[in-house]
């Protein structure tokens, strides 16, 4: 199967691209939509802003963040604004834990979880194909032992979890709203951080391959070369040969001709009274 034809059976949500689009669609959903539930007709736009700034800067970051990789910077500073997103979800990760401690219930505690394990995964992640992984020796570290597809449907069964959650408890319609919209959102995201290790290991696989690849012809071109050292030094030696053998040819031939020509001379024969 070629490339392209795996590029035609790739479903759309394995398509990293169309999944980064969905993300930052549907942050957009949830910034306009929490901001049009609480919006007064007495707030300024400065207000207004310093709202959306307070209720929804994670996912203002976010949306930056989604946005720059469509962008030449996004692409060349990728590691760097990894680093930022991290920082980012470690701030929440720490908030999550200070909610438990003043709101202690269920939907706090799986808030917290899916923080957790999102700000572990994301780093894993994100941080495997930099120069800190080997500086820092990450690859020991104990969280290596489970694979993507674990973080992925932890996510995914938590975070669907908090949401029936969410639709219990909550007796609005925006909260519905709210909590339908974030709940597509962190699964994208998982979907996400699981993609881009799909392909740090299918770059692992091809870089293994083509090593591999490199070895075998090296070995090849190295065994070809030997053949025809061989095939060489062979016909170097039939060559010294043939010249060792054709002077001895001559010599015998002409021993034998000398030979043969005092055997053709008539022998005198010689007479009892002569001397």
């Amino acid at each position: 199967m070629n490339l392209e034809e795996k590029k035609d059976n790739t479903l759309w949500y394995d398509n990293p691209s169309i999944v980064t689009w969905l993300i930052i669609l549907i942050i957009s959903i949830i910034i306009l939509s929490s901001q049009s539930f609480s919006i007064n007709s007495n707030v300024n736009a400065l207000r207004m802003f310093q709202d959306i700034l307070n209720h929804n800067i994670t996912y203002m970051i976010a949306l930056v963040y989604f946005i720059s990789l469509k962008t030449k910077f996004g692409k060349k500073y990728f590691d760097y604004i990894n680093i930022v997103m991290m920082i980012v979800f470690f701030i929440v990760f720490v908030t999550s834990i200070l909610t438990v401690f003043q709101s202690f219930n269920l939907a706090t505690l799986l808030t917290l979880a899916i923080n957790t394990i999102l700000v572990v995964y994301f780093f894993h992640v994100f941080m495997r194909g930099t120069r800190f992984w080997k500086e820092f020796s990450l690859e020991k570290s104990p969280f290596n032992e489970l694979s993507s597809d674990w973080f992925f449907w932890a996510l995914v069964i938590v975070e669907v979890t908090l949401f029936a959650v969410n639709l219990i408890t909550t007796s609005t319609f925006n909260g519905t709203v709210l909590a339908t919209f974030d709940c597509i959102y962190v699964i994208l995201l998982s979907r996400y951080i699981y993609l881009y290790s799909v392909y740090l290991d299918e770059k692992k696989i091809n870089v293994k391959e083509e090593k591999q690849e490199v070895k075998e012809s090296a070995v090849e071109e190295a065994k070809i070369a030997e053949e025809k050292e061989v095939v060489k030094d062979d016909e170097l030696e039939k060559g010294i040969k043939k010249e060792v053998e054709k002077p001895v040819k001559k010599e015998e031939t002409r021993e034998d001709k000398d030979s043969n020509d005092d055997e053709d001379k008539p022998v005198k024969k010689t007479k009892k009274g002569d001397k």
